[in-house]
C-alpha cells in the first residue's frame, strides 16, 4: 500500500498534525477523493478505528482506480535521465511575456532592518522609514545616499509612519505601534503624533507624544497609515487575533476592527484626540 502524507486538523482548536500512514485515514462523516488529505475532526470524538481503517482501504482502492492504475500490476518506470514529452496535456497557449520593466536596488549603500513604511517628508528631498524594532529614520533622496538619519527610535514593534502635510511648518508625524506585546490589556496597538524638536533638525523628541488613538491588539494588527488627499488619516485596523478571524470581526461594521478608518487629527472632539468627518456615512 502506498505511503501517503494525511494532515489532520482539529476543529475544536485550529491545530494541524501531519502523518505519512500506509492507508490514508478517513473520518466517517467525510469522503476525500486526494491522494494527500486534510481531514477535519474534533480532537474528542470516539470513531471505531477498526471502521475507519476499512473505509481508508477502500479510499485507497478508489484513489488507483480513478486514475485508471492496476494495484496488482507492475509499475511504470520514469527515464530520470531525459525528459518526457508532455503530449496529451490540455494545456494551451506560451507562457505570459516577460516584464516590460526591470528592478535595481535605487539605493544601494543603505541597508534597514526590517523596513516597513516609507513615505517623502513633506517640504524636503528626503525618505521616512519606520523599521520594525521601533527605529525611524530619514534619508536624502539620492543614489549615492548613504548615511540615514535617526529620527526617533520608539523601541516598540512600529508598523506604520505618516508625516503630516504641513510637516514642514508643525514638524508633525504620526506612528502607529504595540506598546503591550503580550496582549496582556486590551487596547495594546496605539496611534501616536510626534513632533521633531523646533530648530533642532529633523530629530524629534519622545516626550512630545500625543495619544491619538487605541485598538485591540493579538497579533493582526494592521497599522498601516496614510494622509489622504482630503487631509484625513486613514487608518487600517487588524481582527485582533493571531490565527484566524477569532472574534468574527472582518465583516462587522458594528466595531473598529478588520476595517479602515478615517479620522480628523487636526481638529479634537471633546476628550478625543481626533474628530471624525461630518460625511462619515456610518454615524449620525
Amino acid at each position: 500500500m502506498a505511503r501517503r502524507s494525511v494532515f489532520v486538523s482539529c476543529l475544536t482548536c485550529g491545530s494541524q498534525l501531519n502523518y505519512i500512514i500506509t492507508t490514508p485515514p478517513l473520518h466517517a462523516d467525510h469522503e476525500f477523493p486526494h491522494d494527500t488529505l486534510c481531514i477535519p475532526f474534533v480532537r474528542c470524538c470516539k470513531v471505531c478505528l477498526r471502521l475507519v481503517t476499512g473505509i481508508l482501504v477502500a479510499l485507497n482502492l478508489s484513489v488507483i482506480s480513478l486514475f485508471g492504475a492496476d494495484p496488482s500490476g507492475p509499475r511504470k518506470t520514469f527515464n530520470l535521465s531525459q525528459r518526457e514529452f508532455w503530449t496529451t496535456g490540455n494545456i494551451h497557449g506560451t507562457p505570459d511575456p516577460p516584464d516590460p520593466y526591470t528592478t535595481e536596488n535605487a539605493f544601494p549603500k543603505i541597508q534597514f532592518f526590517e523596513p516597513l513604511s516609507v513615505g517623502v517628508v513633506p517640504g524636503s528631498n528626503r525618505f521616512g522609514v519606520a523599521t520594525r524594532p521601533g527605529k525611524i529614520f530619514t534619508f536624502e533622496i539620492r543614489s549615492d545616499a548613504s548615511e540615514p538619519q535617526l529620527l526617533i527610535d520608539i523601541e516598540k514593534t512600529t508598523y506604520g509612519l505618516a508625516f503630516h502635510p504641513n510637516f514642514a511648518k508643525n514638524g508633525y508625524f504620526f506612528v502607529t505601534y504595540t506598546h503591550d506585546p503580550d496582549f496582556k490589556i486590551k487596547n495594546g496597538n496605539r496611534l501616536s503624533r510626534f513632533q521633531v524638536k523646533p530648530g533642532g533638525g529633523l530629530v524629534a523628541d519622545k516626550q512630545s507624544e500625543q495619544v491619538i488613538f487605541e485598538w485591540q491588539a493579538g497579533g493582526h494588527n494592521g497599522g498601516c497609515i496614510r494622509f489622504g488627499p482630503d487631509g484625513y488619516i486613514y487608518l487600517a485596523t487588524g481582527d485582533g487575533r493571531a490565527i484566524f478571524d477569532g472574534l468574527e470581526t472582518g465583516q462587522n461594521i458594528n466595531d473598529l476592527l478588520g476595517a479602515i478608518l478615517r479620522i480628523d487629527v487636526d481638529h479634537l472632539d471633546g476628550d478625543r484626540a481626533y474628530s471624525i468627518p461630518a460625511d462619515n456615512p456610518f454615524i449620525g
